[in-house]
């Protein structure tokens, strides 16, 4: 998800029909110029080299969590509708093909098809595999956080595989308070190792207390590594 302006400039997006990396490639109708719908930037065309900010989102919920956490929130629908069914390219995820062309770059650290969670923090890329055994406790509804470093920020990364729902924060207040959790989420909230609550889809903490969320998206490996050839991966 990003922000549609350029400067004081509001853009309007349309699909191009083209692909960069097997990925979609959008145009702006203002002023024709391409962009990439995964890093945000503008490949060809008057905007070239700018660069879409990036809004951190819940990539994927269940509805029912997403009403829990918002119940005034709007929907994003067609007409009022929402008519798809089932999943267009179901037969795409099911299959070993990595889209239409081979990509530019492999790495076989992972197995292609693998999805990861790839997490931007300032110039540095790092993936997060979303296999479900990673975070699998043996308490119902209770997941385990992957804490760690990327360059010198301190992350948490939570992922509920029952819920697809994930979330990346940085673990450093705004007071330069450094976090840990010591254990596993009840649902989407964690304990932090002074005692306090905090909602792992939200940010929200103790006294209005908040995480800084950081730019990630749920992704297979090929294309994520295909186009971040220098990520890093937790192991």
């Amino acid at each position: 998800m990003y922000r549609r302006t350029v400067g004081e400039l509001a853009l309007t997006f349309g699909v191009s029909g083209k692909l960069w990396k097997n990925a979609l490639i959008m145009y702006d109708r203002e002023t024709g110029t391409l962009w990439s719908h995964l890093t945000g930037e503008a490949v060809w065309g008057p905007l070239e080299g700018e660069m879409l900010e990036p809004v951190t989102s819940v990539p994927k919920i269940k509805w029912n969590a997403w009403k829990d956490l918002h119940p005034t929130g709007q929907v994003l629908s067609i007409a009022g509708t929402e008519y798809i069914k089932f999943d267009n390219y179901n037969d795409y995820h099911r299959s070993r093909r990595t889209g239409l062309f081979e990509p530019g770059h492999r790495d076989n650290r992972l197995r292609d098809k693998t999805l990861v969670l790839g997490v931007l923090s300032g110039e540095d890329r790092k993936a997060y595999p979303l296999d479900k055994k990673t975070y699998k406790t043996k308490q119902k509804n209770a997941w385990n956080l992957i804490q760690d470093v990327i360059s010198e920020t301190p992350v948490i990364a939570y992922h509920n595989p029952d819920q697809y729902a994930t979330g990346v924060w940085n673990r450093r207040l705004s007071n330069g308070t450094t976090l840990t959790f010591p254990s596993p989420t009840e649902g989407h909230y964690a304990t932090d190792a002074e005692g306090h609550t905090w909602n792992l889809l939200t940010g929200m903490g103790p006294e209005g207390k908040k995480l800084t969320p950081l730019p990630h998206m749920n992704i297979y490996w090929f294309a994520w590594a295909d186009f971040y050839p220098e990520t890093g991966l937790w192991e």
